[in-house]
């Protein structure tokens, strides 16, 4: 493993990463609100399933936006195993691929957004 003050992040003195740290900030911060929600709804005895599912998806969707940005942020070295951002990336990327959980939380979502609206 290579040593601590290794500078595992040389550009983040540019605007440009700034702004995606930003970003990513704000995209975890919308996913636990979501999670809030849903779980404040469930507490309360009201309908949940529309709200838990948009919760789900879009913290599936932020766990990848993270793990993606942190490769990038970090490099040639956040391919490496050395380096747990490189575990993170494979594992969202494989949920994202192999379970499908995105394709049916959209099909929950939008078969309640039926029964809402319609």
């Amino acid at each position: 493993m290579m040593p601590l003050s290794f500078p595992l992040f040389p550009s983040l003195s540019l605007s440009e990463t700034k702004m995606q740290f930003a970003n990513v900030a704000m995209e975890i911060e919308c996913a636990r609100l979501l999670v809030y929600n849903a779980a404040r709804l469930k507490e309360a005895g009201e309908p949940f399933i529309k709200e838990a599912a948009m919760a789900k998806l879009k913290a599936s969707r932020v766990a990848e936006l993270s793990a993606s940005s942190c490769i990038e942020w970090m490099g040639g070295v956040g391919f490496m195993k050395d380096y747990p951002a490189e575990k993170f990336f494979r594992d969202c990327k494989i949920g994202a691929i192999y379970e499908g959980t995105s394709n049916i939380q959209l099909t929950t979502i939008a078969k309640m957004l039926r029964s809402d609206y319609v």
